[in-house]
């Protein structure tokens, strides 16, 4: 009996790869591209465009994302989520690897002294020296996430985002809705003491298959994406030097990307299996953590989701996650 999948992505390199692999199974198998096909048994598509009234309604039409995920891969929601499951589970290791976080809510920068009050231990630790980065929960490619060690720079932030925010309002009448809607940031204490390579901090950039209720799978084949600049703890506003993300550096003339994305068991590093078992230990927490809150992460039966998660390494050889990617 022949199964019918429908693959339909953005990305062409991506998209081929999926009926490439699909091709090759053992399994006969009749694609299609064409996202409107109905009555499909895989569903390979951008989130976007997965038909999911077939999807839960019968577990034979399988889908390559879950419904409902926003638990892991939005910032504010994984950091409660894992605050909750810390309470129940005080000796897992999230205690250590996920970077201490506090949630941040700001409509408006008129009431940044009042929304500092939800977050006192930040302001406490601001006056000592401390560092911290803030992150809004749901961008990605870096966008909008700053390192600070002052008030001052932190209220800088939200009157340049303010500033922005009003210059799209000038130029689209009907983005009314978004620039007056809650914003919700995540602050979280920055780990200034990164493991460097060549005097340059990077991130470790794992992809990870979770299938149906659930099963996680890490890949072992992982990458290592450095900072474009030296790293230098005095020198917080340069986000060349702290951030890791290859997208904010592809315009820079000092951009070699052969210099910014490296295989990670090709570091001349010490302890990285050491790394790697950490990696693990934490992902069956953290995907523990999302799945025990239903409402944000509804694992089922007939669905399976890549997703691309960062690691930062600390000069101690100790792992902390960062964020789940879509």
């Amino acid at each position: 009996m022949s199964l019918k999948a429908v693959v339909h992505l953005d990305e062409p390199y991506t998209h081929q790869a999926v009926i490439k692999a699909l091709k090759k199974s053992q399994l006969d198998i009749i694609i299609s591209n064409s996202p409107e096909d109905e009555n499909t048994d895989i569903q390979w598509l951008e989130y976007e465009l997965i038909r999911w009234e077939e999807v839960m309604g019968s577990q034979s039409s399988l889908a390559n994302a879950y419904c409902i995920r926003k638990g892991l891969i939005r910032k504010a929601q994984l950091a409660y989520n894992i605050t909750k499951y810390l309470s129940k589970n005080p000796s897992s290791i999230l205690k250590r690897a996920i970077p201490e976080t506090w949630l941040f809510e700001l409509d408006h920068v008129d009431y940044f002294e009042e929304s500092m009050n939800e977050v006192f231990e930040v302001e406490r630790d601001l006056q000592l020296g401390h560092s911290f980065i803030i992150k809004p929960s749901l961008a990605n490619k870096a966008a909008g996430i700053k390192v600070f060690n002052t008030l001052d720079q932190l209220r800088d932030i939200f009157e340049q985002e303010e500033s922005d925010s009003d210059d799209d309002d000038d130029d689209d009448d009907d983005d009314e809705e978004d620039v007056s809607q809650v914003k919700e940031w995540v602050i979280q204490r920055y780990i200034d003491k990164p493991l460097l390579v060549n005097q340059r901090k990077f991130h470790v950039r794992a992809y990870v298959l979770a299938k149906s209720n659930i099963e996680v799978y890490l890949y072992r084949d992982m990458l290592a994406l450095f900072a474009l600049r030296k790293y230098d703890p005095t020198q917080l506003d340069d986000n060349l030097i702290h951030l890791t993300n290859t997208c904010i550096q592809t315009e820079e003339s000092e951009y070699v990307e052969s210099e910014s994305v490296k295989l990670f068991w090709e570091l001349n590093i010490e302890q990285k299996d050491h790394m790697f078992e950490q990696m693990k230990k934490i992902l069956a927490d953290v995907f523990d953590a999302c799945t025990s809150e239903m409402t944000t992460f509804q694992a089922i039966p007939n669905a399976f989701e890549l997703f691309g998660i960062d690691f930062l390494i600390d000069e101690d050889y100790n792992v902390y996650f960062l964020e789940a990617n879509a």
